[in-house]
């Protein structure tokens, strides 16, 4: 086996990342170059690897669930969601940070994407929890960390690439994302109930049965969206991609001819930003197909395999080994690549040692999403920080404290697969 095409590979691709190179352009390179320089693959075979990557009929669900939440972003319906939250926890002390973590939660139901939930609900609520006497750091930890919920709650765009790179059924993985979601949701609300407790942070306005009635009437139209997505796949009605449709058109008709916050004219800037995230998440899936079709070329599972049977792991010995890699993972890299590149060497080797995939699907996702808030990736983080015009050297104290607490739930869920597993197994074990 030789050794040197894969340290090039991978090293290659942390020293393009290092200079500033994006992500996508790095994977890119540097397989061009290790092709190239050490192989006899034609740049035909490489462009049918790159194409063959992004030919999944799953992966078309993501620009319409981009598209979807973008419309609804625009469409402001985040006023919506915060007064629900606000009139569902506003009154506990601490009340502004149980409103950012709620509304990540229900916001994660629409849009799938953590940094739609940073910016969206960041912009109105890190100026308002700083003006209310919290601290920065605490505001932009809670914004971010419960951003994080928009990757874990479905739709989950991580969850769908992973679901087309393992071949995993993403019905089940969205089913499955359920449980986490609220537990890591009801965790960080204790971790803030605790800040609230010993800073004085103060408590919002009680509104009574009345006020939540109608906040949740006013909501009530963007609460269908969830329903659409979950209850079409649930029932069979229609496939993740359908649904993401059905989403695109629901999400037309509510912000342009129901609550008429957009005009047919902004659509084009819409159109424009969701094609080109879509652009640059399947450019990044066709480089990254390329690179692991290298690995595999060089072997580099039968790497770690022998490293795995070295090591004489367990199966709970595996879960450990793989959410520690993909933690590291997601400190300097987005999701698409970690999953396009690692997951196909992983995957047989947890089902191997009797891991359902799905499960370990789980654990992968999850951990690879709080790497939206660890350094130095940490986009969530520092678009959070951005927001709040904060150092991100100043609140990771803060941040070390949250995720401590999120790492108590991760490992509960490591180690209890009936955990996640429950909910797929009562709504749709047929995809099991």
């Amino acid at each position: 086996m030789n050794l040197a095409p894969i340290l090039i590979l991978i090293l290659g691709m942390l020293i393009l990342m290092i200079l500033g190179i994006p992500l996508a352009y790095s994977i890119f390179g540097v397989s061009i170059f290790v092709a190239v320089a050490f192989t006899d693959i034609s740049l035909w075979q490489l462009i049918q690897r790159f194409f063959a990557g992004v030919d999944s009929f799953v992966l078309t669900a993501i620009p319409f669930f981009l598209l979807a939440g973008n419309l609804m972003n625009s469409g402001k319906i985040t006023d919506k969601l915060i007064n629900l939250a606000s009139a569902t926890v506003g009154h506990i002390r601490g009340g502004l940070a149980h409103i950012n973590v709620l509304v990540s939660l229900l916001f994660g139901g629409v849009s799938g994407s953590a940094v739609a939930d940073t910016s969206g609900i960041g912009t109105i609520l890190i100026p308002s929890m700083i003006k209310k006497g919290y601290d920065p750091s605490f505001s932009v930890v809670v914004t971010a960390t419960s951003s994080v919920l928009g990757q874990i709650i479905p739709p989950s765009l991580i969850m769908i690439i992973y679901s087309a790179t393992a071949g995993a059924s993403v019905q089940a993985l969205f089913i499955a994302g359920v449980i986490p979601g609220i537990l890591f949701a009801l965790i960080m609300m204790v971790v803030s109930y605790v800040y609230a407790v010993k800073y004085d942070y103060p408590k919002e306005e009680a509104v009574g049965i009345q006020g939540f009635l109608k906040a949740l009437k006013d909501a009530a139209t963007v609460l269908v969206m969830p329903v659409i997505i979950i209850g079409g796949v649930l029932t069979g009605v229609c496939t993740a991609t359908e649904s993401a449709v059905l989403a695109v058109v629901y999400s037309l008709i509510i912000t342009i001819f129901v609550d008429k916050t957009l005009k047919p004219r902004d659509l084009i800037p819409i159109f424009i930003d969701t094609a080109k995230g879509t652009a640059t998440s399947l450019f990044c899936i066709g480089a990254a197909s390329i690179f692991g079709y290298l690995l595999a070329y060089f072997r580099a599972n039968d790497l770690v395999m022998g490293l795995m049977h070295s090591m004489n792991l367990s199966a709970g010995g595996f879960i450990l080994f793989v959410t520690i890699l993909f933690l590291i993972l997601g400190t300097f890299m987005d999701a698409t690549p970690a999953i396009c590149i690692f997951v196909p060497i992983v995957v047989p080797l947890g089902t191997a040692l009797g891991l359902h995939p799905v499960h370990l699907g789980m654990i992968i996702c999850l951990t690879l999403a709080f790497g939206m808030v660890t350094p130095p990736y940490g986009l969530c983080l520092l678009l959070a920080c951005q927001i709040a015009k904060l150092e991100p050297q100043r609140v990771f104290r803060d941040l070390l404290i949250m995720l401590a607490a999120v790492a108590v739930v991760l490992i509960v869920i490591i180690f209890t697969p009936d955990l996640i597993l429950f909910l797929p197994r009562l709504l749709v074990p047929k995809y099991l």
